[in-house]
């Protein structure tokens, strides 16, 4: 079907209906009308998917939602700085966001045997194998300065700020059973980026600081992180290192 064919009015209100509540949610449910109309009518599918392009973003349906999701960084609905730095400290810069970026990056890559991997390996993390992760993955890039630094130029990003704000944050774990976001360590700061994972729909915690990724985790991992063309390089890099010490072996 093209652009310039005509639509019934009834195929009109119903992918409107659609677009105007994935505008307002970001998903419809499976038990939802508007989640039958896109998958049985081509012609409201059509027409939510021509809505979606015209504001940078794509749809995506699994068994059980369909999602709007921002299909460049400059959409109308990728998050901006400045919204994720509200999870984040009074006072928190660009660097911290950086580092949640990077520690979401480590979270993501740990559910996955590799960064190409179309599917999960694992059902869940914990937040104590979650800080291991993401200490392992700072001391690697730590000893490979020279290597870390021609890759901030490459890939835009600061990998030098990403070592040093780690580093800057207490490692001691609090006793308290429960974690505290309030606290400027280690663990506060995660409990904070998985606020940010949990209020996106991206993560769940289901038990015992258990996290799990949702179906809506599971469709950007596979469409954005695991494609070379729109990560470009971040996983591929975080990860060499280890590739080559392998080798070496």
């Amino acid at each position: 079907m093209t652009t310039s064919q005509m639509y019934h009015r009834d195929d009109v209100e119903r992918s409107f209906r659609v677009f105007a509540q994935l505008m307002r949610e970001g998903k419809v449910a499976r038990e939802q009308d508007g989640y039958r109309d896109y998958t049985v009518h081509s012609a409201v599918r059509d027409l939510a998917e021509l809505y979606s392009a015209e504001v940078d973003a794509v749809l995506e349906k699994t068994s059980d939602y369909l999602y709007l999701i921002p299909k460049v960084t400059d959409s109308y609905f990728h998050i901006k700085n400045s919204r994720i730095r509200q999870y984040l400290p009074t006072g928190a810069t660009n660097l911290d966001v950086y580092l949640m970026y990077f520690a979401i990056l480590v979270l993501f890559g740990a559910f996955y045997n590799s960064y190409e991997s179309s599917e999960p390996t694992r059902d869940f993390l914990t937040y104590d194998e979650w800080m291991r992760l993401i200490d392992e993955r700072i001391k690697s890039l730590a000893e490979h300065q020279a290597e870390t630094e021609e890759a901030s130029e490459d890939l835009e990003w600061n990998w030098a700020g990403v070592v040093k704000r780690w580093g800057e944050l207490d490692h001691l774990r609090e006793n308290a059973k429960k974690l505290d976001a309030r606290q400027n360590t280690r663990f506060g700061y995660m409990q904070r980026y998985f606020n940010f994972l949990q209020d996106q729909d991206l993560a769940v915690d289901q038990s015992n600081q258990e996290i799990v990724l949702t179906e809506k985790a599971k469709v950007i991992i596979q469409r954005y992180f695991m494609n070379k063309e729109y990560n470009r390089g971040i996983l591929q890099f975080m990860y060499e290192f280890d590739q080559v010490q392998g080798e070496e072996e």
